[in-house]
């Protein structure tokens, strides 16, 4: 059996057990319109709290209207959440931590930083790579889906071999390959990005990189990202593989590796988490239409 075929029959195998993966991904940017029934969970809470600074209001608004965390609620919707997850819009303080989206354990929340969004709107990506549309909504989605692994590993008490931030990063970059090539590659894109700015970002204002942080460097994160997307679909990733990313080309003896990388990350996330989905609710986010980069111009 060659390569493709073997690819093929794995992908088709995973596909039919792993697409749960669904419930996670951040409704910042998909649309609920042609779901016949609204669905909620009553254990996850929503807040948007209006900030001070007048150059966030824009902000604020837009992301109400959206109704942005009411629509990711949807998805999150068929976790069988032990505790209430409560979703929060706010302005964050001076000072937090980049990048700012988190998930904090003592309160069971998930914020999303209004300069989060604000720092994504600065992007402006080599045309090349990606439009700035792209890594807006990837860079979005692949931040949260991180934060909402960390979620899930909090609140489901999954058990982890390794730093936590790492199985994050592989859980998130899993969940965004289920939603075929489009979304795929948007989120993979958009968070190799986010982590290639981040780290430019920190080098060029002379700060001092935290090397003691449970994180990874922001340069291995974005490689790990891409590994997971080109285990995950040699296909569709193997132009981004073989040309580089931002010219940084994801070296052969790695790439060789990351279907096995792909299969374990599928293989955790059957045993530890799919058996705390709600199947109903599940088969009801499937049906959702996702919003897409060019659904966003302006």
């Amino acid at each position: 059996m060659d390569q493709l075929r073997e690819r093929e029959l794995i992908s088709w195998t995973t596909s039919r057990i792993w697409l749960t993966a669904v419930f996670l991904v951040a409704g910042a940017f998909c649309a609920v319109a042609q779901v016949s029934t609204p669905f909620e969970n009553a254990v996850i809470a929503i807040d948007y709290y209006e900030p001070r600074d007048p150059d966030l209001l824009p902000l604020y608004q837009k992301m109400r209207q959206r109704r942005v965390l009411q629509e990711l609620s949807q998805f999150l919707a068929a976790v069988q959440w032990p505790k209430t997850l409560r979703l929060l819009m706010k302005e964050c303080p001076e000072g937090t931590p980049g990048p700012e989206v988190f998930y904090t354990p003592i309160e069971y929340s998930l914020t999303i930083c209004y300069q989060w969004l604000r720092f994504l709107e600065t992007l402006q990506p080599p045309a090349s790579f990606a439009t700035r549309q792209e890594v807006i909504v990837g860079g979005l989605l692949g931040i949260v889906l991180h934060e909402a692994a960390h979620a899930v590993f909090d609140m489901l008490k999954v058990s982890r071999f390794g730093a936590e931030e790492d199985a994050a990063d592989q859980l998130a970059s899993f969940v965004g390959l289920q939603f075929g090539k489009d979304v795929a590659r948007t989120v993979v894109k958009g968070t190799y990005y986010v982590w290639d700015t981040y780290d430019y970002y920190i080098r060029t204002n002379n700060k001092q990189y935290n090397y003691a942080s449970a994180s990874s460097v922001a340069p291995q994160r974005a490689y790990n990202t891409l590994c997971i997307a080109y285990g995950g679909d040699l296909e569709v990733f193997k132009d981004l593989v073989e040309k580089g990313l931002l010219d940084r080309v994801l070296p052969s003896a790695r790439a060789g590796n990351c279907m096995d990388e792909y299969q374990q990350v599928a293989k955790a996330f059957g045993k530890t988490i799919a058996p705390h989905l709600n199947k109903e609710l599940m088969r009801r986010a499937l049906r959702t239409d996702w919003l897409l980069p060019e659904d966003l111009q302006r």
